[in-house]
């Protein structure tokens, strides 16, 4: 499978996954992050035809108001860990559609996601599938590795 082919499952996912299950949608122009702001990336691992590894990251603030959304309520009231569990809550749930469009028959385990805490100005490098989405709430990057056959 091409990385363009992948990358057309990815724009996919993250439309469908974003529209119903976090209440935001893509947008075309978004105003740049501000200097120094810290990020928060969640990754998993995922076992099956084929397996590998999957991963977002977005800054802190714009996972803050993707976090309230889901859980409705207000951005002031959650914690560090709430944002970090809703942050795990969106790559696992990337993945599971990214994958179902990928493999319709095949079964997948996927591991439990973790998420850190990041420096501004980092990004998700050494993928061989990384896209970029732009939000209203910020950017949203994915990245996708698929061990070799």
């Amino acid at each position: 499978m091409s990385t363009s082919e992948l990358g057309g499952f990815l724009a996919d996912a993250v439309t469908e996954v974003l529209e119903t299950m976090f209440f935001t949608t893509l947008a075309g122009d978004v105003s740049p992050e501000a200097p120094g702001a810290p990020w928060i990336a969640a990754s998993l691992s995922f076992r099956g035809a084929p397996p590998g590894r999957f991963g977002v990251r977005l800054p802190l603030t714009a996972a803050r108001v993707i976090a309230a959304n889901f859980l409705g309520r207000d951005e002031e009231s959650l914690s560090g860990r709430e944002v970090g569990e809703v942050t795990c809550e969106l790559a696992n749930i990337l993945c599971g559609s990214l994958l179902s469009r990928l493999e319709k028959n095949t079964r997948f385990e996927l591991s439990q996601p973790a998420f850190t805490f990041e420096e501004p100005g980092g990004q998700a490098e050494g993928q061989p599938v990384r896209q970029r989405f732009e939000l209203e709430e910020g950017p949203l990057e994915l990245w996708l590795e698929l061990d070799p056959a």
